[in-house]
């Protein structure tokens, strides 16, 4: 079944009336690999006239000369170095007949210099109209000079590249693939893993057998994010590309707090095979959406060792589960066995008991000298939880400020701590009187994009609360 063609409406008007004309020039349509350059030509051709136009399709075969065209020229046939230019066009000539010569040439990158100058010949001796793709790659092109420089200057050539597809291109392939109007979350996740790459996307849809993993809310389709139950024998092999693009894409959408896209994404990475690039990522996004228990099984199925596992754990366990003590244990543990992030658990530890309220914190890194910035934003987040639940609320701006500086540069692992931060930095201020900060603060933060402040912050604030769990965040 063939791919649907969307998205190259401006390349194929052109194309098409650049071989309405009676005598056009070459037309070379440019773009990487998958980006549609073979279908778009196919799809210019449907409007060549049989009785005008004889369309000849060419395929490069190697660096020796007019190994282009050897599939055209009859057996036997030999050009000579001397007039194998001029014999080669005549004998092409020939198979037109009496029709207009449209001359196809797939991949231009790959074919040889003499087989380029012979097209070049009949272009400008018997009007042959020249219709040539070629990638833009590099990682494509071979070694040594560049056989499209023969047309690259000539008169009246015409270049075309083909940008990538856009969201709503990607909408409107999805739609003809599962079926039914897409989600825009969707839509843009997809979008965002194969950077609008019509091949990738096709790759990625028929190799992760996306049309068999969907589900319909209000009305359109969405993947199946839902269901992280079905990850563990849903993998499929991956090239190394899809999956960078796919793990890249994830994290992106996290550090913008994306919810839905991060959702789809992460499903689309487990679906890679590539699970373990992600896993914490996708158990940070399950414990905001109120899925805590969904989030601990991720971790326990793909995430290793290190820091980053083992706070996103305790934050699942602590803030998800309500189970503080174990998490306060967790964090205590490892910071006994890791000394190189000591500091970093413990601080951690302190915000975890401060937020929630367990039990008094030590905030031992109150007077210590902080070099790394994770620790730095827990230790003073902690300290500024403190002196606001007990009415030192100067102190409590000073600390929450501090801690702010130090979680902007964690958007791309703790994206949701400015925005919890900033809420509470809101209430200090409110709360000490200086309402003019406080209301040009709260302006700045409700006018952000959405899912990156208030929104995160009124769920953490709700996971944080000792209440019952919460409705799930929606975005």
């Amino acid at each position: 079944m063939p791919w649907h063609f969307v998205g190259r409406s401006e390349q194929l008007d052109r194309i098409r009336r650049s071989l309405a004309e009676t005598r056009p020039g070459p037309v070379v349509v440019l773009g990487e690999p998958g980006m549609g350059r073979t279908r778009l030509v196919t799809e210019a051709l449907e409007t060549t006239d049989p009785g005008r136009d004889a369309v000849l399709h060419i395929e490069p075969g190697g660096a020796a000369p007019f190994a282009a065209l050897t599939g055209l020229l009859p057996t036997g046939f030999r050009p000579s170095l001397r007039t194998g230019i001029t014999d080669t066009a005549e004998v092409l000539a020939e198979l037109a007949g009496n029709r207009r010569p449209v001359l196809v040439l797939d991949d231009a990158h790959r074919a040889d210099q003499a087989s380029m100058q012979v097209l070049r010949h009949l272009y400008r001796t018997r009007g042959a109209v020249l219709l040539i793709t070629a990638a833009t790659d590099n990682a494509v092109l071979p070694p040594g000079p560049d056989a499209l420089d023969c047309l690259r200057y000539e008169p009246g050539t015409r270049t075309l590249r083909l940008p990538p597809l856009s969201v709503v291109d990607v909408a409107g392939v999805l739609a003809d693939e599962f079926g039914g109007p897409v989600r825009s979350a969707t839509a843009t996740a997809l979008h965002a893993a194969t950077g609008g790459n019509p091949g990738l996307l096709r790759t990625l849809a028929r190799r992760c057998r996306l049309a068999d993993r969907t589900m319909i809310t209000d009305g359109t389709v969405r993947l199946d994010s839902d269901n992280t139950a079905a990850v563990t024998d849903a993998a499929a092999p991956s090239s190394a590309d899809l999956a960078d693009r796919v793990t890249a894409a994830a994290h992106a959408a996290w550090r913008d707090l994306a919810l839905d896209r991060v959702d789809e994404l992460c499903m689309l990475a487990a679906w890679c095979g590539v699970a373990d690039r992600i896993a914490t990522v996708w158990a940070g996004v399950l414990l905001l959406r109120g899925r805590a228990e969904e989030g601990l099984r991720v971790l326990d199925l793909h995430a290793g060792a290190g820091p980053r596992a083992t706070v996103t754990r305790a934050l699942v366990l602590a803030l998800g589960l309500r189970r503080v003590a174990d998490a306060a244990e967790l964090l205590l543990d490892a910071a006994r066995t890791d000394a190189t992030n000591r500091d970093r658990y413990l601080a951690c530890r302190d915000w975890l008991l401060a937020g929630t309220g367990a039990r008094p914190v030590t905030l031992s890194h109150q007077d210590e000298p902080v070099t790394d910035r994770e620790t730095a934003a827990f230790g003073r987040a902690a300290l500024g939880i403190v002196a606001l639940a007990a009415g030192r609320y100067a102190e409590s701006i000073a600390h929450l400020r501090r801690a702010l500086v130090a979680a902007d540069g964690l958007r791309t692992d703790l994206p949701w701590f400015p925005p919890y931060l900033t809420a509470h930095l809101i209430d200090a201020l409110l709360l000490c009187g200086r309402t003019t900060e406080a209301t040009t603060l709260a302006t700045e933060f409700h006018a952000g994009q959405r899912d990156r402040g208030w929104p995160v912050a009124v769920a953490l604030d709700a996971l944080i609360d000792p209440r019952p769990v919460p409705a799930p965040l929606t975005a």
